[in-house]
C-alpha cells in the first residue's frame, strides 16, 4: 500500500550515515585530506560525476562496463558516503575493494595517478 511506502520512505530519510572507521578522532587523515585534492581536482575529476555532500550527481553515465546482460549501457552515479562497507562494487559486483575498481576497472581518471596517489585517493573514498 501507498501508506506503507511514504512510511518506508519517511524512515529512509531520517538515517543518518555510520561514520567511517577511516577517520581519525572523527577527521581526514593526511592520506585522505591528499586523496580528497586530487578527488576535487581537475586531473583526476571524481567530483565531476560524485560532488559533494552525498557524492552523487544523479545522473546515468556509461562507465565502459556494460556486461553482455546488461540492458543499457549507463549505470546511475551511486554515492559514495559509507564506500567503506558497501563492497562489492559496481552495478555487477565485479570489484571487490575501490582501488580494484579504480585500477582494474579503469574507473575515473585513476589512471593518471602513481601508487602513493592512488592510495591517496583510495582512503578519501573509505572516509566517506
Amino acid at each position: 500500500p501507498v501508506s506503507e511506502a511514504a512510511a518506508i520512505d519517511v524512515w529512509l530519510k531520517s538515517l543518518a550515515p555510520q561514520p567511517s572507521p577511516f577517520l581519525v578522532h572523527g577527521r581526514l587523515s593526511p592520506a585522505a585530506e591528499r586523496g580528497q585534492q586530487l578527488f576535487e581536482s581537475d586531473r583526476v575529476a571524481c567530483a565531476k560525476c560524485h560532488p559533494a555532500p552525498l557524492y552523487p550527481d544523479l545522473k546515468a553515465h556509461d562507465v565502459g562496463v556494460r556486461g553482455e546482460l546488461d540492458e543499457r549501457a549507463t549505470l546511475d552515479t551511486p554515492t559514495l558516503v559509507e564506500a567503506w562497507r558497501t563492497a562489492p562494487y559496481m552495478h555487477d559486483g565485479g570489484y571487490t575493494t575501490i582501488e580494484q575498481l579504480l585500477t582494474e576497472g579503469k574507473h575515473g581518471g585513476a589512471n593518471k595517478l602513481r601508487a602513493e596517489e592512488l592510495a591517496d585517493l583510495v582512503q578519501f573514498v573509505l572516509s566517506l
